[in-house]
């Protein structure tokens, strides 16, 4: 067995055990089954773990060092083994975040920058361009040490919007598949997790200044642009001050990215935005099999279409969802029915669905389940090396209609909330710590 093929084996196993103990954890949490049967035999184990009677010290800081373990693991092994590095033909992520952090230190264009023998271009705005340049001190390991600790900053996040249910969430979130394992086994993994990162942050901050948490995320939300929408259809949840919340995220954002743009002209327009826009690589929803059978309309009216549907999705949700985190998960879940490049790194950005209802976490477990099953072998393993795309293009439909009756649970879970007093906002009184 090849090297690459005992790493496929080892992540396939991984995620099947992720999936069905996340799985586990819902069924412990949400069902009559689970608190009888299973409840009392995760306590029994947690105990004989810790060598403690109480579970007061299973918080937020356990489940970091677990994941920080995890992805410090499989990135050791990574750059000592040289399967990080260049191999011919093609091109490595990571050496282009790192071209890209060294080129804007030296004053250079950091989206398009040479990689492998070649050029790649890097997808990622300034605030993304502004961590690889901090990463790129430290060589290909300190890209690696910044976007580990941006990735898992998502698990305290989570803890302190968690509410009343905030060992749920976080137990949920920690072994779900699109946590660790993905942030561990590709850079774009971790880089994705910026995405949900940002906007719990957003959610957080808000609790204190609701103009700061816009002015904040609407900068960081300049590394990945797609970020802005679920930012600003959660801006209609700050009552006292949702125009002006709305207002300061988009020209906050609008002034970084023409900043930005006044510097490096097209070389940043062009990668960062209009490539990505055309992107239609493969796409793990319904375009997915319209991609495989070579179907799918020009260009032009696809994103045509997807701008003013998703644009009218940040609008409903601004003037009708009075949950911050609901709105983001709504807005969130849209996009991923409406993108015509679905990646399975995509699919981390769905992680503040966990706290914006708890029903809804039955249907991010099987999207979640169905993308790495699909992505890591009916795609890359049947459709791609084999030729056989009609598992993928099935999986696809099957994600599809998840993510459809994900956006239904949550629009009716946005219906029935009276307000910001809804689980996870924040506003529900957590216990103390350990709790």
């Amino acid at each position: 067995m090849s090297a690459a093929s005992y790493f496929n084996t080892i992540s396939w196993v991984v995620f099947g055990a992720l999936s069905a103990v996340n799985l586990a954890v819902l069924a412990a949490y949400r069902t009559e089954w689970g608190a009888r049967h299973l409840v009392p035999m995760a306590r029994a184990a947690l105990r004989w773990v810790s060598r403690r009677r109480d579970l007061d010290w299973l918080d937020w800081e356990p489940v970091l060092a677990a994941g920080l373990i995890a992805f410090a693991g499989v990135s050791a092994y990574g750059l000592l083994s040289g399967a990080y590095g260049c191999h011919p033909p093609g091109v490595s992520d990571p050496v282009g975040l790192l071209s890209s952090g060294r080129a804007f230190l030296r004053g250079q264009n950091p989206f398009t920058v040479p990689d492998c023998g070649g050029r790649i271009q890097v997808p990622y705005g300034l605030v993304a361009v502004l961590l690889d340049a901090l990463g790129s001190l430290g060589g290909l390991a300190g890209i690696y040490v910044v976007w580990g600790l941006v990735a898992f900053s998502v698990v305290p996040l989570v803890w302190a919007l968690g509410g009343a249910d905030r060992r749920e969430v976080l137990l949920y979130v920690g072994t779900s598949v699109l946590l660790v394992p993905l942030i561990s086994s590709q850079i774009d993994g971790a880089t994705n997790a910026l995405v949900p990162a940002v906007l719990l942050l957003s959610v957080y901050l808000a609790r204190r200044s609701e103009l700061l948490s816009a002015v904040a995320a609407g900068f960081l939300s300049t590394a990945r642009f797609p970020n802005l929408f679920p930012l600003l259809g959660s801006t209609g949840a700050y009552r006292r001050r949702r125009v002006v919340a709305f207002l300061a995220a988009g020209l906050t954002f609008g002034a970084v990215t023409l900043l930005t743009y006044l510097v490096y002209r097209e070389e940043f327009l062009g990668p960062v935005f209009l490539s990505q826009v055309g992107r239609r690589s493969f796409s793990l929803n319904l375009y997915g099999p319209l991609l495989f059978a070579n179907a799918l309309p020009s260009s032009l009216a696809v994103e045509g279409l997807q701008a003013g549907l998703t644009l009218a999705l940040v609008l409903v949700v601004f003037l009708r969802v009075r949950s911050p985190l609901l709105g983001i998960a709504i807005v969130v879940t849209g996009f991923s029915l409406l993108t015509p490049f679905l990646s399975y790194n995509i699919l981390i950005w769905l992680l503040p669905v966990a706290l914006a209802a708890a029903r809804a976490r039955w249907w991010l477990w099987g999207i979640a389940t169905v993308g790495s099953f699909n992505y890591d072998v009916a795609l890359n393993v049947w459709a791609w090396d084999d030729g056989i795309t009609w598992p993928s293009a099935a999986l696809d439909l099957v994600l599809t209609g998840l993510l459809l009756a994900l956006f239904v649970e949550l629009w009716r879970q946005a219906r029935s909330d009276p307000g910001p007093a809804a689980a996870g906002t924040g506003s529900t009184p957590a216990p103390a710590r350990g709790g």
